[in-house]
């Protein structure tokens, strides 16, 4: 019994030899990703679009609180207990409400418009990648991600040590350099 188990170990070993033996060697490539987000050019554009998108925001919004601290101050100016200050505090009420619900619309949509860049930006990080992976004949481009273990709190430090991919790479085999150059070129 042992000598047909030994047979047959030597025979699947003789079978797998050349196929082992004939196989190319791979060609890997390792991206830091967060290296590659840094260094685009785009993200920059992007993000200055974004800054001032929440800058006109906030210019209207203060208006906004502007006219309503001036419906303030008119109400200071009226007797206490007339009926027009009895209005005049309505209207005020309803401009703060309104106020309010502007704020939280244009918080929800300039959160949105944040998030649409960075699907942008990845949506071109790895259509980059996959086009040069095939342009330089890589079989395999890995993802490496740079975990400053200082910079955040236990629960997003526990969170990148558990999403890293990639502990240990030759320098050899980075090729974030190229990445960048092909995004931006």
């Amino acid at each position: 019994m042992k000598l047909s188990k030994l047979a047959f170990v030597f025979f699947a070993m003789i079978m797998v030899f050349p196929a082992i033996a004939s196989a190319k060697e791979l060609t890997v490539g390792v991206v830091n990703l967060n290296d590659v987000f840094e260094r685009y050019d785009k993200r920059l554009e992007l993000e200055e679009s974004f800054k001032e998108l929440k800058a006109q925001e906030e210019e209207l919004l203060m208006e906004k609180q502007d006219d309503l601290m001036a419906l303030r101050e008119e109400m200071q100016l009226l007797e206490r207990g007339s009926e027009a200050r009895k209005e005049l505090g309505i209207e005020m009420e309803k401009k703060a409400l309104y106020i309010q619900l502007e704020e939280d619309v244009a918080r929800k949509n300039l959160m949105d418009k944040e998030r649409e860049f960075y699907e942008e930006l990845y949506g071109d990080i790895s259509t980059a990648i996959e086009e040069m992976g095939r342009q330089e004949g890589f079989d395999i481009i890995l993802k490496k991600e740079t975990i400053n273990p200082k910079s955040s709190d236990l629960m997003e430090l526990r969170l990148k040590i558990g999403m890293g991919t990639i502990l240990y790479f030759s320098d050899s085999l980075d090729i974030t350099d190229m990445v960048v150059e092909y995004l931006n070129g």
